[in-house]
């Protein structure tokens, strides 16, 4: 670093330092707290002013990094897009277009996860399966796969809710046993790992976002994993346009088009959902944290399990076994369902002592008002997706909680439960 870099670099911390302790003068108990330093914020500017805007070296960087953190096989690749969203897009879209799947091959979801597990599935014209979860994980119920697989059951979307991982063991062998493909939801998993294999590792392909209240970030942004070798071309095709990728000759001739810059040629239907290179410059510096920080959530989880246990008349969490290695995104609370409050006005307390709650995620997706008239199939009652859609929801675990955060969150349950 020259005299300059390290000039401007100081004086970036310096008034980073300062806004966020004038930020954090209002800051509570966030379900997310963006946690980066002065670190991105020069590496992203180092991309700005070598005027590296779009998709570029850092962004190559960057999935060669997470590639080789995950430990994936030689072979295997890493694209960063601009969602974690668009990631799941990516996936079913080029699976489709690699004819794989096809229009109207079903995929089996879980009921209670996020929006855009299922949405992008309607969008491409996949038909999705929801199944139940278990109650001790909130993740897909492996017995539940294997009742609702069909001859038209062609790939199985797991997610890794909150960053707790599923009991992949049991998937992939059901999975395996019935030739069907398997995509990993990562998307709240960062560095979670189930027994012993970092989750995205696992299947045969993953997904990945780097939304600002993620254990690392990049603002917005995702990144998908692929396996198999022969998807590279087809995946980087479709998130850029369609167009021809890594042609070996700037000019060739097309039967309609003659002789045409290949850069120029569109082989497919795409999309433009690249990741910018200063956003995948912040992300290279995210990634060498995300041990650390994860560590700290976990930290922070063990405190807050605690606390929570003086009321487990009422409330409990999701045990994590030995298997399991989370990733925590947010810290899960299940109400039990009783006479004395509901979880929505178990919320509303909480939040008026400055605790911020989400519920679990779309709770259970096929009721969703968007959803109901899509066509999707429904295996079994789904009985604990509405339980957990009705009592469960979870608060922040982030790395920057403060002493002052359990302090008050112990006194909020206490005054709230009368103790």
């Amino acid at each position: 670093m020259n005299k300059l870099s390290a000039e401007i670099t100081n004086l970036i911390k310096k008034e980073f330092d300062h806004r966020k302790t004038n930020a954090e003068n209002s800051f509570s108990h966030t379900v997310g707290w963006p946690l980066y330093d002065e670190q991105e914020l020069c590496a992203a500017l180092d991309s700005l002013l070598d005027l590296s805007l779009s998709q570029g070296p850092r962004v190559r960087k960057f999935e060669d990094a997470y590639k080789d953190y995950l430990k994936l096989p030689e072979g295997s690749s890493a694209m960063a897009v601009n969602s974690g969203s668009s990631a799941n897009l990516l996936i079913f879209a080029s699976l489709i277009d690699a004819g794989i799947l096809k229009k109207g091959d079903e995929v089996v979801v879980p009921a209670a996860t996020f929006a855009t597990v299922s949405s992008v599935l309607y969008q491409v014209g996949l038909v999705p399966v929801y199944i139940d979860s278990e109650m001790d994980t909130w993740n897909m119920d492996p017995k539940e796969l294997e009742s609702a697989i069909t001859e038209n059951t062609k790939a199985v979307m797991v997610v890794h809710n909150l960053g707790i991982p599923a009991k992949m063991d049991e998937i992939m062998k059901i999975s395996r046993d019935r030739g069907l493909i398997v995509v990993e939801d990562c998307c709240e998993a960062h560095g979670a790992f189930y027994k012993g294999k970092q989750v995205g590792s696992i299947g045969d392909m993953a997904a990945l976002s780097f939304f600002v209240a993620h254990n690392i970030t990049t603002g917005e942004g995702g990144m998908i994993f692929v396996k198999d070798p022969s998807l590279n071309k087809t995946v980087r095709s479709v998130r850029e346009f369609g167009r021809s990728i890594d042609s070996d000759s700037r000019y060739k001739t097309y039967d309609e088009m003659g002789e045409y810059d290949t850069r120029y040629i569109f082989e497919r239907l795409g999309y433009n959902v690249r990741m910018t290179d200063f956003a995948a410059a912040m992300g290279i510096v995210q990634l060498e944290k995300l041990e650390d920080l994860n560590k700290q959530r976990r930290k922070n989880a063990a405190r807050l399990t605690l606390l929570i246990s003086k009321h487990s008349e009422y409330l409990e969490t999701i045990e994590i076994t030995d298997d399991m290695t989370p990733g925590y995104y947010g810290f899960p609370i299940f109400l039990k369902p009783n006479t004395k409050i509901s979880r929505n006005t178990l919320c509303s307390r909480l939040e008026s002592y400055g605790i911020e709650t989400r519920p679990n995620m779309g709770g259970c997706l096929p009721d969703q008002p968007g959803f109901l008239n899509q066509q999707h199939r429904v295996h079994g009652d789904l009985s604990n997706a509405r339980s957990i859609k009705e009592n469960a929801f979870f608060i922040g675990v982030h790395s920057e909680l403060t002493e002052d955060n359990f302090i008050n969150f112990e006194k909020a349950l206490d005054k709230i439960f009368l103790i």
